[in-house]
């Protein structure tokens, strides 16, 4: 069941002018200086020509609407960011996250009915509103691509600036599509750990095949979850409101895909390549099926970002536009029954070119009803564009009772009708009713969303925030331990979670002492392995600060197998050609650099690095070297890999990181291994980690194989489409022999009927065998376990007395 190759220009998000409505993408925080390039047409060869870039960018600035104010001493600006904090990406000393543009952020004052602001952010992110009344505001970013972020309490000067407001946008999942596999499935599923109840979705299927959209609990056979979305090819997000979506945190759940039809194969973006070799979600993986197999793949995940209500707030109306738009209209409204304590944000769309001052007001039980709190005024913050309005309360300032009834009335401030009101026809909220001038119109929502704190305080709680990310220091990277080092924003407790391969984890280190300065150390840990790990710090009144996976390997025990593992051989200036010990195939001009070749890129140790650069359009390269190894044994290979990408815009070389969303515009790395010792990189017989981008500094991926010749191949792979350079570094390269991990038994449990239970932790695919005792001295055999993902159970029914139970990694199933 396959499908033809998709056309690389059907995936590329173009670049979009002032007035197309759809997100354009990412760029660096803050305005980058260009970066060196240093060679000449002839030091660079044929493949390194000077190319003018092959793409047209419009320099997007904030722009500013405020309204309801007299110019002068009394009036401030409100300035600050909109980051994804789930992007693993950094410019110079920014704060980790990448910048949003084309985003709408909306600001009202507290207590106060007007002086509100909008903006949009620029190609950084950056949003400034100037001319605001001095005072206190709440602001709020958009909610037509992700979750609202929000920051309370934002102190606007008479005159001057705000401090900076940094909205961090957030999810459980951060699978971000980028690549898709050609082959066609009948399902597509991921595991994945619930941070709350679901509100949206995000995922791209680059056909328009119809698909639906389930979740269930615990696995691929778990019973269903919530609602079903049906939905078919582009960039897809499937939307929850009032609990229809009802996970609960902490649990697992199964996120299903299917086509209609075990005879029609669809396609999804999978979430490959991804961002420093880290796993976007930790305590799951993909599933590929085609109706009758469901194969799991422990080392990828599919490309879901999945937000949720996990930030004190819960999502009351989640509606979208479908059907003829309200006009001619001088009030709209929607009914609702409250789910939380107050009100928070609600979001309309409303289309009109004149930009007219829309307010809002809640009225309990429906139209006439007395009036809740204060209302508030807002105007979309790019009318051009998706004319999206939201206005914000603090918590305070429109109290609610849950299971009560209540009416958000829309008008024109100062009267007058409306142009057009964006409603959805197919009545998707039964929780209350759409009105045009105070009646109700059937079967009919509002399009928008509103926002409840879910109770007294959660909205405002803060987050533990890492000053400085957790990381291991070279010197503190030994082979049997890690040493891990942060800082937090106030004191809170360590922890840190670990996982022997890939995820999800098994292995938990913890100090319950509250610091701001962190220090943890990893012990007992196997050479030359690769590890997850995941860092948490909790404080009293806050909510837990909580890192990004990152992968790093230990340091070999046994001896390097690799000639030239450091590219620190041979002799002459920079770069020297040819490489001592590795072949090198396409059209890469390839050389060891100190750091003063194309780009500048410094090498992770040493003097030495081997750098790949290409100036145009494709790159595709590789390097391999054969090593002799014993037939049977176990070899893994890591390396330490850097991309780099280029770009001219706006008569700046940029270093591009955001090109997430466009495989024609992303270059990437992977290691491979060929058991059987041949040189071609397309052979069935290499296997190969997950693609990996590295964000402008050094990545640890591995892998590991057994060896089935006397021969054994490592390669790595460079390749890259669109940008204009095409820079890679690669350095410390390991290849050694190394032990199976030991299966682990977790959470072990007696039932009150006698039974044992269990979970296995052990190398995903891999067999373990299951042993019992009463005495410690004679052991029984029990069963052995394939486990497929990494993570299985074991049961003992009992029947025999039976104390005491070890695990192990059989010599054949």
């Amino acid at each position: 069941m396959r499908l033809p190759r998709l056309s690389a220009a059907r995936c590329a998000h173009e670049p979009l002018s002032e007035g197309q409505s759809r997100r354009r993408g990412r760029v660096p925080d803050s305005r980058q200086s260009p970066s060196s390039i240093r060679a000449s047409p002839a030091s660079a060869g044929s493949a390194l020509r000077q190319k003018g870039p092959r793409f047209h960018w419009t320099l997007l600035w904030a722009f500013t609407l405020a309204w309801g104010i007299t110019p002068g001493a009394s009036a401030g600006t409100l300035a600050g960011y909109l980051r994804d904090q789930n992007w693993y990406a950094r410019f110079q000393s920014q704060p980790y996250g990448v910048g949003y543009y084309e985003y709408g952020i909306n600001a009202n004052p507290d207590g106060a009915v007007g002086t509100g602001g909008a903006a949009a952010t620029d190609v950084y992110g950056r949003f400034n509103m100037g001319n605001l009344a001095a005072g206190r505001y709440t602001v709020v970013s958009w909610d037509v691509w992700w979750r609202s972020a929000y920051a309370f309490n934002v102190s606007v000067p008479a005159s001057g600036s705000s401090p900076s407001v940094d909205l961090r946008l957030r999810a459980t999942m951060w699978g971000y599509p980028a690549f898709w596999d050609d082959t066609g499935y009948h399902e597509f599923g991921q595991t994945f750990t619930a941070t709350g109840p679901i509100s949206m979705i995000y995922l791209r299927a680059p056909f328009s095949t119809i698909y639906t959209f389930t979740v269930h609990e615990g696995g691929p056979g778990g019973p269903q979850v919530g609602a079903a979305r049906t939905f078919s090819g582009g960039d897809q997000r499937p939307i929850y409101g009032y609990g229809d979506m009802p996970t609960v945190a902490g649990r697992t759940y199964y996120a299903r895909i299917r086509t209609s039809s075990p005879s029609i194969g669809g396609v999804l973006m999978q979430m490959d390549p991804r961002p420093d070799f880290s796993d976007p979600m930790p305590g799951g993986c993909l599933w590929l099926g085609n109706g009758s197999v469901l194969t799991p793949y422990p080392d990828r995940d599919l490309g879901l970002v999945i937000m949720s209500d996990d930030d004190g707030l819960i999502t009351n109306l989640y509606a979208r536009s479908s059907g003829a738009p309200l006009g001619s209209a001088s009030s709209v409204g929607q009914t609702f029954i409250a789910r939380g304590t107050a009100l928070i944000s609600a979001a309309f769309w409303l289309a009109d070119p004149a930009t007219p001052t829309f307010e809002v007001r809640v009225l309990e039980g429906g139209p006439g009803g007395a009036q809740v709190g204060t209302a508030k005024r807002g105007k979309p913050p790019r009318v051009t564009a998706d004319p999206e309005m939201i206005v914000a309360w603090a918590p305070d300032e429109c109290p609610l009772t849950p299971g009560q009834i209540y009416y958000a009335e829309v008008t024109r401030a100062g009267g007058g009708s409306f142009s057009q009101i964006y409603v959805n026809r197919a009545d998707p909220f039964p929780h209350g009713q759409a009105y045009q001038n105070g009646v109700a119109v059937a079967g009919a929502d509002l399009a928008g969303t509103l926002m409840e704190e879910a109770a007294q305080g959660t909205a405002t709680q803060s987050t533990v925030r890492f000053v400085t990310e957790p990381a291991v220091a070279e010197a503190e990277r030994e082979s049997d331990r890690f040493v891990i080092r942060w800082r937090t924003d106030t004191a809170s407790d360590s922890r840190i979670e670990s996982a022997l391969g890939n995820p999800p984890y098994t292995g938990l280190v913890a100090d319950a002492n509250l610091v701001q300065d962190h220090v943890l150390t990893l012990s007992g840990l196997q050479p030359q392995t690769l590890y997850h790990l995941r860092i948490t710090s909790a404080a009293p009144g806050h909510r837990p600060g909580v890192s990004r996976d990152f992968a790093l390997c230990t340091r070999p025990a046994r001896p390097n197998l690799l000639a030239n593992p450091g590219f620190e051989s041979g002799s002459g200036s920079s770069p020297r050609k040819p490489i001592p010990g590795w072949t090198k195939a396409g059209g890469l001009d390839m050389g060891m650099s100190d750091g003063t070749w194309f780009g500048e890129l410094k090498p992770h140790t040493g003097q030495w690095l081997l750098e790949g650069a290409l100036n145009g359009s494709s790159s595709d390269s590789h390097v391999y070297q054969r090593v002799s190894v014993t037939p049977g044994k176990r070899y893994t290979f890591s390396a330490w890999v850097l991309t780099k990408a280029l770009e001219r815009i706006n008569n700046q070389t940029v270093e591009k990181y955001d090109v997430w969303n466009d495989r024609n515009r992303l270059i990437h790395v992977r290691l491979g291994l060929d058991p059987l010792g041949g040189t071609n990189p397309n052979a069935s017989s290499v296997r190969w980690t997950p693609r990996l981008y590295s964000h402008l500094r050094y990545s640890n991926p591995a892998l590991t194989t057994v060896a089935s010749n006397t021969t054994l191949t490592a390669f790595v792979h460079l390749k890259g489409e669109g940008v204009e350079w095409h820079l890679y570094g690669i350095d410390d390269c390991v290849l050694t022999e190394t032990d199976p991990p030991p299966p682990l038994l977790i959470g072990p449990t007696l039932q009150p009927d006698g039974s044992f239970t269990c979970q296995v932790g052990s190398e995903a695919g891999g067999w373990v065998r299951i042993e019992g005792s009463s005495d410690l001295g004679s052991w029984v055999a029990l069963t052995n376990v394939l486990n497929a993902t990494g993570i299985t159970r074991f049961t003992d029914p009992g029947g025999a007395p039976r104390r005491f139970y070890r695990a192990s990694v059989p010599a054949s199933p």
